[in-house]
C-alpha cells in the first residue's frame, strides 16, 4: 500500500504514523493496517479516502528521512506520533521496540517536548515513561500494561535462572524471583524465532518442554500465556495471580 500510495501523491508528502512506524520495523496494532498515513508539507488541509490519511500537522526538516526510498519521519517522531494516538498499551509496545534497538528514553523525551500542544501529548508522556528497553515483543509489552492495571507485583524482565552450582539454565521473559515464579509470552512467531538450521517445530517445542522440566525441578513455578491473554487483562490476571498462590517462596 506504502508503494502503491507514493506515486500518486504530493511529492512533499512524508509517511507517518502507521505507515512510518511499519518503514521503521515497528510493531502497529493489526487494525491500522489498509491505511496509508502522511503529513502535507505544502499549505492545505488535511484529507481522508479510504486506503490514505493526510495530516496537516507541523513538521519540521530534521524530524524527516529516507526509509527505502521514501520521505518518512523520523524514527523517534515516529515514536512520538504513535505514543499519542494510538491505544497505550500499543504506545509502549512502540517505545519499548525502538527503546530495545538502541534509543534512549531521554531522546524520546526531548523529541516529544517538541511539540507540546499537539493532541496526546499527556499520554505520550505516560508511555515514554513506562517503557523499558528490555521487552523484546509486542506480547511482552502489552503483557507488560495488563500487569500493571491490574495490580499485579512488578516483575523481572529477561530473568535468568541458575543451578546450584552456577550454570545457566534460561532466560525468562519474566520473573518474580521472591516468589519463585517465572513467566513466558509464547507468541507462534516466538518458536519460529527458536528454529536452528535444519530443524522442525517439534524439535523446538521439544527442547521446550526439557528447559521447562529443568525449571519446574530447581523448584521454579512455571506460567505461560499468549496473545489471548496479553489482549485480555482479566484472563492474564487470574492466570498470574493463581501461579503466585501455587509458587514457593525463594530461600534467600
Amino acid at each position: 500500500l506504502i508503494a502503491a500510495t507514493a506515486p500518486v501523491v504530493d511529492p512533499t508528502n512524508v509517511f507517518s504514523h502507521t505507515s512510518a512506524a511499519i518503514l521503521h520495523g515497528l510493531p502497529v496494532p493489526r487494525n491500522t493496517l489498509g491505511v496509508a498515513t502522511m503529513l502535507r508539507r505544502t499549505p492545505g488541509h488535511g484529507n481522508g479516502e479510504t486506503n490514505l490519511r493526510v495530516r496537516n500537522t507541523k513538521l519540521a526538516g530534521d524530524q524527516v528521512t529516507e526509509v527505502e526510498g521514501h520521505q518518512v519521519t523520523t524514527l523517534v517522531r515516529t515514536v512520538c506520533d504513535q505514543a499519542r494516538l494510538l491505544p497505550f498499551e500499543w504506545g509502549v509496545a512502540t517505545a519499548d521496540a525502538a527503546m530495545h534497538r538502541g534509543v534512549a528514553r531521554a531522546e524520546l523525551q526531548a523529541e516529544l517536548a517538541r511539540f507540546r500542544r499537539l493532541f496526546g501529548v499527556a499520554q505520550a508522556r505516560q508511555v515514554l515513561s513506562f517503557a523499558d528497553e528490555r521487552a523484546e515483543s509486542p506480547g511482552e509489552s502489552l503483557t507488560r500494561v495488563q500487569m500493571a492495571r491490574y495490580g499485579l507485583p512488578e516483575p523481572e524482565l529477561q530473568f535468568e535462572v541458575f543451578d546450584e552450582e552456577g550454570e545457566f539454565v534460561a532466560r525468562c521473559d519474566f520473573g518474580w524471583p521472591e516468589q519463585g515464579l517465572v513467566g513466558e509470552m509464547d507468541g507462534e512467531q516466538k518458536y519460529g524465532a527458536l528454529l536452528k538450521p535444519n530443524e522442525k517445530p517439534s524439535h523446538v517445542i521439544m527442547r521446550e518442554k526439557r528447559r521447562e522440566q529443568r525449571l519446574r525441578q530447581l523448584g521454579w513455578w512455571y506460567i505461560s500465556w499468549g496473545w489471548l491473554e496479553a489482549n485480555d487483562g482479566s484472563k492474564l490476571n487470574a492466570l498470574v495471580r493463581d501461579g503466585l498462590r501455587n509458587a514457593l517462596p525463594r530461600s534467600a
